[in-house]
């Protein structure tokens, strides 16, 4: 019973979405269920049994004539009723309410903060909201609707056969009590197949995989992969095999004590139903809406029976669905804080410290101080902490120790969705969209063509502002190489007011030569405050300050030809690179 109230209560969240993007849509669909169900099922049971009462008592043709068409009328009426919900107003509506669904699971994301979407339970929540919620949904309303339907069919039997004889009423809910029992014992080895064979169907569908997809396509030809996996299929295939085997007996028994509950029950049934008639002297029109009704009732309850099992499969996954709400954000959700101010940042990380969970990295007593329009660049071997610190900057996380000053205000007071529009951010592997080129251009600033045509020019890049980038949706879209996706990429940050520019290692894609030239061409085109993270020395040698950062903490900093004249680690990386150059 506890089961059966947890699934409901998962059913009733699922359909939440649904009541909170079409009330109107939800009611009308329980009317259907609470109004229209029962009156047609009534109208069905009565149909037969006034042409049968109407014959016997001697009525004329015509009076059973117009019997008949009072009631095929009113059942056609509420068919129509019914039928124009369901073509007129259900199909795209209950379309719409996905849409609305999912875009509300897309906001959602963008208001969690970014620290989740680290956290593996977080994002397998997410990906199972953003995949299944929407469907879910659609099948609760169809499970609550329907059990509503069954509901009040059932009490409609029920007081029908109420008023002819309510041993017709006991005989059918014995019978399908019976039925109930077997249906739980069917659905409980259902389950216990399902759990007992996922570890074996995990590994089929590993194969199966393997097998078909392109990616493993050399490897399967080229050495003795096929002779490893090919027997963990047939090992997995056996092994699932046998807990079906085991388990099929105690199934066949559970329906073969279904069935046969049925059958007596029918049977029973008649046997009273025949009683009537001889006995009591019942009418045949009668008897003949209580066997309808009796059936009805019987099938009404059978559905009741099957419901919890459908209740309990659709809301399988609701838990790890409700835990992609429960997850409470700071950041994102912040609406109000103080407007950036306009030009060049000023920015300040005051005893920065930062430690992601579980993890032993962390940033130590990070302290930078960066005026308006200064270049600096940040520089370490991988993993030092180059990258956490430009998400710092753009506030995706908390600072655990110090402060983020921009123009010697912390960070938080800021309202924080307007202060990353005034900050440019390229990244290395920079996200090109299925849109036109211009659209990719002006994520952060609209631009006249004349001005958008010169900046592809800068860069090296020819391509029509409306042509589509990718091939997602436009087989002859644009398709870009990683230097040329790179290009296209900065092009966001050469148009425009920026308070503040982060260069993640933007250029890495191009060749030494072609890097430098980008970096200068972003230097001379955009005068304000810049950081630069690089991996390739050569490229920021004119920046006005660098930074090494060294197993998370700030090792050295200075003027390139300080840091030269220092000899300490930024110089020995600096000397290698250029000597690999050399030697190429």
């Amino acid at each position: 019973m506890r089961k059966l109230f947890s699934g409901l209560e998962n059913l009733f969240f699922l359909i939440l979405p649904y009541w909170k993007h079409g009330k109107l849509y939800v009611l009308g669909r329980f009317a259907l269920a609470l109004l229209i169900a029962p009156a047609l099922s009534l109208l069905q049971v009565m149909l037969v049994q006034s042409i049968i009462d109407a014959i016997i008592t001697g009525a004329t043709m015509k009076e059973t004539i117009m019997v008949a068409a009072t009631l095929v009328g009113g059942t056609l009426g509420l068919t129509v009723i019914r039928w124009t919900f369901l073509l007129l107003y259900d199909r795209w509506k209950a379309e719409e309410m996905k849409i609305k669904i999912n875009r509300s699971i897309y906001e959602q994301a963008i208001k969690t903060d970014y620290k989740y979407f680290d956290n593996p339970d977080f994002y397998n929540s997410f990906t199972l909201a953003a995949g299944e919620l929407a469907v879910k949904s659609e099948n609760a309303l169809q499970l609550l609707t329907e059990v509503a339907g069954i509901l009040s069919v059932a009490v409609a039997m029920t007081a029908y056969l109420a008023t002819l004889s309510p041993w017709i009423i006991l005989i059918t809910i014995v019978e399908s009590s019976i039925c109930l029992f077997a249906q739980r014992i069917i659905q409980k080895l259902g389950i216990k197949k399902t759990m007992e064979s996922l570890p074996f169907e995990r590994k089929l569908n590993y194969v199966h995989r393997i097998a078909y997809q392109k990616q493993y396509a050399a490897d399967m030809k080229s050495f003795g992969l096929p002779h490893k996996i090919l027997p963990m299929f047939d090992r997995s295939g056996r092994s699932k095999v046998l807990v079906w085997k085991r388990l099929a007996k105690p199934n066949t028994w559970a329906n073969m004590m279904q069935f046969f509950a049925w059958q007596f029950g029918q049977f029973t049934q008649l046997t009273y139903l025949i009683y009537c008639v001889f006995a009591r002297g019942l009418g045949i029109g009668a008897v003949t809406g209580m066997f309808t009704a009796a059936i009805r009732l019987h099938d009404m309850l059978n559905q009741f029976v099957s419901f919890a099992g459908r209740a309990m499969e659709v809301s399988l996954y609701t838990d790890k669905i409700r835990a992609f709400y429960r997850y409470k954000s700071i950041i994102e959700p912040q609406a109000d804080g103080l407007e950036p101010p306009s030009g060049t940042f000023a920015l300040e990380l005051r005893g920065m410290s930062f430690t992601y969970p579980n993890s032993n990295f962390a940033l130590k007593n990070i302290n930078i101080e960066i005026t308006q329009g200064e270049r600096i660049a940040i520089v370490g071997e991988n993993g030092a902490g180059k990258t956490t610190l430009t998400k710092l900057l753009l506030r995706l996380y908390d600072v655990e120790n110090g402060e983020v000053l921009y123009n010697g205000l912390p960070v938080s007071e800021y309202n924080i969705h307007m202060l990353r529009r005034k900050i440019g951010v390229a990244f290395q592997d920079p996200q090109l969209y299925a849109m036109t080129a211009r659209e990719n251009m002006e994520l952060y600033n609209t631009a006249d063509d004349e001005a958008l045509n010169g900046i592809l020019q800068k860069v090296g890049l020819s391509i029509p502002l409306d042509k589509e980038v990718t091939r997602e949706f436009d087989d002859n879209g644009a398709m870009f190489s990683g230097g040329q996706a790179q290009k296209l990429g900065l092009t966001r940050l050469l148009h425009g007011d920026f308070g503040l520019l982060l260069l993640d290692e933007p250029s890495s894609a191009l060749d030494p030569l072609a890097e430098y030239e980008m970096t200068r061409l972003i230097f001379e085109q955009s005068k304000t405050t810049t950081i630069m993270v690089a991996h390739r020395l050569s490229t920021i040698r004119d920046a006005d300050r660098i930074y090494l950062i060294d197993e998370g903490c700030i090792a050295e900093q200075g003027t390139h030809d300080e840091l030269m004249t220092l000899g300490g680690k930024y110089a020995e990386m600096f000397t290698k690179q250029a000597e690999k150059y050399v030697l190429k």
